[in-house]
């Protein structure tokens, strides 16, 4: 009715001009309100007329939009110029959700591009062809100055690969995929180079004992994908998550110098290297494109979610920030060179997982947990057994998606996957007694049992059922040196980190949780002693530096001496 000039003077007329029955009953209130003598204005200063307009047919227009649309098929980084063809305010719907703004524009239109082959002008809108075959139309409305004001397409729903991506996160800036694949580094497996659309080289930051292990595989993959290696070599240990390796990081980034938005670089380590490597992007540049590749259970399992990034500093984590990976490819081809301490502090968080929220992962664990250990969830010859090892993950990682998808910037601070959590910072922290995190998480959800049980959450039988699996998979369940006052220490820490109250969670039953807001020193104390119970029991499960760190044990392989040389060789 805009066309018309003039307000029509009855809704008979009003339905005729807007044409179909669903677009008179949505657009009669702008009518309404347009009647009431009210100027609507949208954003970039383009009055109702331009916007509500009927769909400019200037072959001209959408020709160009083709052509670019084309183009950035072909490389992507010339989806920019795609973008620079919408208004600074335009809008761009790709099926049910909207982009607004260039830049989320941008982000729209690569989204738009997945899997399609082919784009050519068709009419009065832009026809897009999958690699399926499958054909949908982009339409775009222009303003006077021939910019796109606003563009919609409705692209046929993807059918879901067996192979991944199994789970996706959204921050409202980056849509992380994340993949589960096996040998990712075989020669000639295009799969990762395909997914990062890698063009000439592979920029990484590795972790020196990866390094040391598959830095022969890592070149000859390369090799086979005609692909130049620029490897950033660092350290990976705990004491290494710090500022001065940030630091060290950044001057490699600036040898290396990746393109800004289209050479992603790929962090390939354990969770250290990973969280330590990714907030090094976050600060090149104001924030380059990077993607991780944990090479151990704990950052399979545990890591391979979320999006903090964060060193050590005066407290655990104490420096770092949101920032999210494109892609994060689980591969357990890994685990085979893991030490047993490293598989059992995965298992740590494992359990986690399994305690508050998904009663069938303990049941899984509870039968099988023992052989997939022995494995390092990587059994060569039992197809079987490797089958529960990947549920085992990915149910893990269901559970942290589940959990901490919804809320990747951590607004709320209820949060199940905390559980582990309460204690275990002040015990990490603690020099006197040298934890892996998961070793720390693990001691950290025994004790919170034990409080579950003396709270009236957990029933006896189920606590005694956590306890025993806890010392048939040979987890710690306490520390040499410990006391009641060490955890009542670490619950005052604690407070102060969840906004000045305790929010702590706990398991109510096995696979379910609920939120503490106080532990009474009586209530510390009594756990404790029912927990010193079991340990005169179990004494095996009382922990100490030798069982995680002493080249020595059973559970610790001996330190691979070139990973040390490729460090000093590094830092040189």
């Amino acid at each position: 009715f805009f066309e018309l000039g003039t307000i029509p003077a009855s809704l008979s007329r009003v339905k005729q001009a807007m044409g179909s029955q669903r677009t008179w009953r949505m657009n009669v209130l702008i009518a309404m309100v347009a009647c009431g003598g009210l100027a609507l204005q949208l954003p970039g200063g383009s009055g109702v007329r331009s916007r509500v307009a009927e769909k400019v047919e200037a072959a001209a227009e959408i020709g160009a939009l083709s052509e670019k649309l084309g183009r950035a098929l072909g490389d992507k980084r010339l989806v920019d110029e795609v973008a620079g063809e919408f208004e600074y305010s335009g809008r761009l719907q790709v099926g049910e959700r909207e982009y607004a703004g260039q830049g989320a524009v941008k982000r729209g239109l690569a989204k738009l591009l997945e899997g399609v082959a082919r784009v050519e002008a068709d009419g009065d809108a832009v026809r897009l062809v999958t690699s399926g075959g499958d054909e949908f139309a982009l339409h775009a409305w222009f303003s006077e100055a021939g910019l796109v004001e606003a563009a919609e397409a409705r692209p046929p729903a993807a059918e879901a690969r067996s192979t991944g991506p199994k789970w996706e996160t959204d921050d409202g800036r980056v849509v992380q995929k994340i993949w589960q694949e096996r040998d990712l580094l075989a020669a000639g497996n295009p799969f990762m180079k395909d997914t990062l659309e890698l063009k000439e080289r592979l920029c990484c930051i590795v972790d020196a004992t990866v390094m040391a292990l598959y830095g022969d595989k890592l070149r000859a993959w390369c090799e086979s994908m005609g692909l130049e290696l620029a490897a950033i070599v660092a350290p990976g240990n705990e004491d290494e998550k710090t500022m001065d390796n940030v630091l060290y990081m950044l001057d490699e980034l600036a040898r290396v110098d990746p393109l800004r938005r289209s050479e992603p670089v790929l962090a390939i380590g354990g969770g250290v290297l990973t969280d330590t490597a990714g907030f090094a992007c976050a600060l090149w540049r104001r924030g380059i494109p990077w993607a991780r590749m944990p090479t151990t259970l704990l950052g399979m399992v545990d890591a391979s979610v979320g999006i903090k990034v964060a060193v050590n500093y005066h407290r655990k984590n104490g420096i770092g920030h949101f920032f999210s990976p494109l892609h994060t490819f689980i591969d357990v081809a890994f685990l085979p060179t893991l030490s047993l301490a490293d598989v059992r502090s995965g298992c740590g968080e494992i359990m986690k997982a399994a305690l508050v929220h998904d009663p069938e992962l303990f049941d899984l664990m509870e039968t099988h947990g023992e052989r997939l250990i022995e494995h390092r969830f990587a059994p060569e010859d039992d197809p079987a057994l490797a089958d529960v090892a990947d549920v085992v993950i990915k149910r893990s990682v269901d559970t942290m998606l589940e959990c901490i998808g919804p809320d990747l910037w951590e607004e709320s601070l209820l949060r199940p996957m905390d559980f582990g959590h309460s204690f275990s910072r002040t015990l990490e922290a603690c020099q006197a007694f040298k934890l892996r995190h998961g070793e720390a998480v693990a001691i950290d959800c025994v004790m919170s049992t034990m409080l579950a049980n003396v709270k009236g959450l957990l029933s006896d039988a189920d606590a005694d059922r956590v306890l025993d699996l806890y010392a048939k998979l040979r987890l710690p369940c306490s520390i040499h040196g410990i006391t009641a006052d060490t955890y009542k220490q670490a619950t005052r820490e604690i407070i102060v980190h969840r906004d000045g109250i305790l929010r702590a969670p706990l398991p109510q039953g096995i696979g379910a949780c609920a939120f503490a807001d106080e532990f009474t020193d009586r209530d510390v104390e009594r756990a404790f002693d029912k927990l010193q119970r079991f340990m005169r029991e179990h004494p095996e499960t009382e922990w100490d530096r030798s069982k995680s760190f002493d080249p020595g044990h059973a559970d610790v392989v001996p330190v691979v001496h070139a990973a040390q040389e490729v460090i000093d060789h590094a830092i040189a």
